[in-house]
């Protein structure tokens, strides 16, 4: 029986060697004229589409393998009798092998070429889809390959296989089909995401459509889950209809592999690094998804000292993030204590030396690219999807709604509280001092509760109240929490404005001496 493969690529990657193989066990090589010629380059005979079909390539090129005699091929069932019989009458070729890739829509997307929108439509292909979709879907009999990374498995398979029999296990068929629908999903979302965002009003409005599609891959399956007995895995996105919410781009350059809850405290890093002043030297150090330490100083090994100072307690196996190369010094005073992860703009190869004879320490490295795209997070039965909190105003945004005028340096304070604080599991309470995180109220059931537990953890570890700041990440209910902070010592509060006694902890305030700003937006973290 006549075989035959089909052959259509714009990637040339892995092409001659898969032909020459096919030829080599008597396969027609079916190509269309842009693969043709590189099969002729290759010195491998092949059969134009055009002269099998009788029908010239038509509309420059964009109808040619949308013809019975291809689609009949690729779909009849083998073990139908009258499908054979059809395709006899009809002078169809059983197509046993498609090898299909796409047109580059998606090299290009994020090119100079996106900003065309009549070059970018040229780009999205109809005809590859179509033969590599039906392939898939008739994969019991036609054996779809769309990856030039699986041409050696498939070339294998055909070596180690009696010519007259079926090379290709139905295993290897299903995977293969699998990826071939994972992939069209990937192509066709980000096509639908790149036209949906053409245009200032129409982008706006279909930032939420009414349905959108997701395409996975998985990456890594990690050692278990939040706890052990719990199962986990890694996936990338390969595509999806709406912009998942993604940052910096990023490198391990030591240490084991990332777990699952490395992960979370690794995207809680650099979401907190995002909001810290660019301007100063800032080092972080988050546990369990929340800031225990976070300091600026001079020297980038003085603010990782000063961050640690924030709650000694706490930092120990921590994540520490920081917005400088990290030399040498201030290696070695991440590795005099016992850390997680640590996370970084670059490092100087003798600090990577150091920090390289943990092999527990995971050392990441990541770009300066900005945060953007919608969140996504699963709850019983549904999706959640929202914008992330990103574009957080700032104390010069906030309104001084009590006579005292604070101080330069407590207004600097008060700003690095207000970026902290949204990064606190709500409720939030954050106490800043000298450019330093002294204490942190988080996920308590009342506001009160973690302002209690803030001061309390900046007594316990010795800072100074006298003279601190506050920032809250929503409103405070009653004037309690601003009578007893400023009972402590507290200076200057900002919260978010909105609740019904406003004018009562105003007044609190006042009483006090408390420079109390109200913001317009609340920050909570759940």
């Amino acid at each position: 029986m006549k075989k035959v493969a089909l052959l259509s690529v714009s990637d040339r990657t892995g092409l001659s060697e898969l032909a020459q193989a096919l030829h080599a066990r008597g396969y027609t090589l079916l190509a269309t004229s842009g693969t043709g010629k590189a099969l002729k380059e290759a010195g491998v005979p092949w059969t134009s589409v055009e002269s099998y079909t009788g029908l010239a390539e038509l509309l420059d090129g964009r109808v040619k393998t949308l013809h019975p005699k291809i689609h009949g091929g690729i779909l009849a069932r083998r073990d139908q009798p009258h499908h054979l019989e059809q395709m006899q009458q009809a002078a169809i070729d059983g197509i046993d092998i498609v090898v299909v890739n796409l047109y580059p829509f998606l090299t290009y997307v994020n090119s100079e070429k996106a900003a065309n929108p009549e070059e970018m439509t040229e780009l999205v292909d109809v005809g590859g889809p179509t033969m590599i979709r039906a392939a898939a879907k008739n994969h019991r009999f036609v054996l779809p390959l769309i990856d030039p990374a699986d041409y050696a498995s498939a070339i294998s398979f055909l070596d180690a296989s009696p010519s007259n029999a079926d090379p290709f296990p139905l295993e290897f068929r299903r995977k293969l089909a699998a990826k071939v629908f994972g992939t069209l999903s990937e192509y066709d979302g980000t096509i639908g995401r790149y036209f949906a965002g053409l245009g200032g009003e129409a982008a706006e409005r279909t930032k939420f459509p009414a349905s959108c599609a997701l395409a996975l891959e998985k990456s890594a399956e990690l050692r278990y889950g939040e706890n052990p007995h719990q199962e986990a895995a890694v996936y990338k996105v390969r595509g999806s209809t709406i912009p998942l919410f993604g940052g910096p781009s990023w490198r391990q350059l030591g240490g084991k592999e990332l777990s699952y809850n490395n992960m979370l405290d690794f995207d809680a890093a650099v979401r907190l690094l995002a909001d810290l002043p660019q301007e100063r030297i800032s080092v972080a150090i988050l546990k369990h998804l929340n800031p225990c330490g976070v300091a600026t100083a001079e020297t980038l090994k003085r603010a990782i000292e000063r961050a640690k100072d924030c709650d000694p307690r706490s930092h120990f196996g921590g994540i520490v993030v920081m917005n400088r190369q990290v030399d040498k010094e201030s290696a070695e005073e991440i590795r005099g204590d016992f850390a997680e992860i640590v996370i970084a703009p670059s490092y100087a190869p003798d600090a990577l030396e150091v920090l390289k004879t943990s092999k527990n320490l995971r050392v990441i490295e990541i770009s300066n690219e900005a945060l953007s795209g919608l969140e996504v997070r699963t709850v019983a039965g549904a999706v959640l999807v929202q914008e992330p909190d990103i574009e957080r105003s700032r104390i010069a945004h906030a309104k001084l709604v009590t006579p005292r005028v604070p101080t330069d340096d407590e207004l600097a304070d008060l700003e690095l509280a207000w970026r902290i604080c949204g990064h606190v599991k709500s409720n939030a309470i954050v106490l800043v001092r000298d450019g330093l995180l002294i204490g942190v109220g988080a996920g308590q059931m009342s506001r009160i509760d973690s302002v209690e537990l803030a001061l309390r953890k900046a007594k316990t570890h010795g800072h100074l109240l006298n003279g601190a700041v506050a920032a809250s990440d929503a409103f405070f209910p009653f004037p309690d929490s601003v009578e007893t902070l400023a009972e402590e010592g507290i200076t200057c509060v900002v919260s978010p404005a909105g609740a019904r006694r406003d004018e009562d902890v105003k007044t609190a305030a006042m009483h006090k001496n408390v420079s109390l700003f109200f913001a317009a937006d609340r920050h909570f973290r759940h």
